[in-house]
């Protein structure tokens, strides 16, 4: 009889020992690993597609009804905390990260997502490749107002930022760390001097009508105006140095970029060199906007989770960005080890028409849910590497 290599109920063992590093209640041993194999499994994190799936792939004896209620009772018990084994997983991952590429630069993308009208997320990523992994973030009860809410007040802004700083200089300490944020930040002047402060470089996006300080023409005074009156290029980037903004007079940098791809212009305020800020920020996108769509409707589908408590929805949600990590770092496994995988039929990158250069046509995140698939499906008689270690390689 040929040998069933990844067996599923092997792979939950696998995760079980992975996990054992961090706690050492037996309880979530024996049920958690099941779960968050069954999560991924379903891409859903309602219970009763979880439970289904645990019945279905792990050959459970337990009723699927009972799995469903286990699932519930697990999640809002008050005693489990899953944002500590998130954040134990999140050093373990960067304490191997090397970081490879000579310029020695770390993006940190934060940012605000709701699920419905029940929870505000604070999420801070890190970007890698052509997109991010989560390393911080805050659960808020309910759909906070942008104006008042806690979500967006500036002690936990600066809580979430000097959190990652730390966390990437412990492991990196070499690292230049990079901050991006969209035209919702961009007028929170304290919030990057803050940064500024830690010897980090910041680059966010800002609204047009922004006011600056600025001498238009050589005979003229210098007078406040809103931004997007600057003089600037048609479709290339306009450079300014120590600008001056709001009456406060915050002295930054400045970079106008207008393009035939864009109807809107990027004004960028960064500490750093503007010539470099249009670059940075484009590496937002692929980033945490990504990772809050694999999470949603390209993922887990997140609002099917139906919680209202806000501890179940913090350890579902921290369950939830621990897979984000697993398949990124099984995504980076396959771009490291690509030849070993395009045996299998797995070829995340493809080579252009007219081109020589391959380029990538699968995330790293859909790959490693691929390589996922393929390795525990049932009845699978050939042998697929499938590390459990969370080994995230630098892209």
């Amino acid at each position: 009889m040929s040998k069933l290599y990844n067996n599923n109920n092997t792979i939950v063992k696998r995760f079980s020992n992975f996990f054992k590093k961090f706690t050492k209640s037996k309880t979530l041993l024996n049920f958690v690993p099941g779960m968050f194999y069954s999560m991924i499994q379903a891409q859903s994190v309602n219970y009763v597609k979880i439970a289904t799936e645990y019945f279905k792939e792990l050959n459970s004896s337990i009723y699927l009804n009972s799995i469903h209620k286990r699932i519930y009772r697990t999640l809002h018990n008050p005693h489990y905390t899953f944002h500590k084994l998130f954040d134990d997983i999140v050093n373990e991952v960067l304490s191997k990260y090397k970081l490879s590429h000579e310029d020695r630069n770390i993006h940190i993308s934060f940012d605000h997502s709701y699920d419905k009208d029940h929870f505000t997320i604070l999420m801070f990523t890190v970007r890698i490749g052509k997109q991010g992994i989560p390393i911080y973030f805050e659960v808020f009860l309910g759909k906070q107002d942008e104006e008042s809410g806690e979500a967006f007040k500036m002690i936990n802004l600066k809580k979430g930022i000097l959190y990652c700083h730390n966390l990437i200089k412990k492991y990196i300490p070499d690292a230049n760390i990079i901050f991006l944020a969209d035209r919702w930040f961009g007028n929170l002047f304290p919030l990057m001097q803050y940064i500024d402060s830690l010897g980090d470089i910041f680059v966010f996006r800002c609204k047009s009508n922004l006011k600056v300080f600025y001498q238009k023409y050589p005979e003229d005074h210098k007078v406040w105006m809103p931004i997007k009156d600057l003089p600037h290029l048609v479709h290339a980037s306009k450079l300014y140095h120590n600008l001056e903004f709001t009456r406060k007079k915050y002295i930054f940098n400045l970079a106008y970029c207008k393009s035939k791809n864009h109807k809107e212009a990027w004004l960028l305020i960064t500490n750093g060199r503007p010539k470099l800020a249009k670059i940075y920020y484009g590496y937002r996108f692929g980033s945490i906007e990504f990772l809050f769509k694999f999470q949603k409707t390209n993922g887990f589908y997140l609002e099917e989770s139906g919680i209202k408590k806000i501890h179940a929805f913090d350890n579902l949600y921290s369950l939830v960005c621990i897979a984000s990590i697993f398949l990124t770092c099984l995504g980076t496994e396959v771009s490291k080890n690509s030849a070993c995988y395009r045996k299998i039929g797995i070829t995340p990158t493809r080579k252009g028409t007219n081109s020589t250069r391959s380029h990538r046509v699968i995330s790293r995140f859909k790959t490693g849910l691929l390589l996922f698939k393929m390795a525990s499906a049932q009845n699978c008689k050939r042998y697929f590497r499938l590390p459990i270690n969370f080994t995230l390689y630098d892209a």
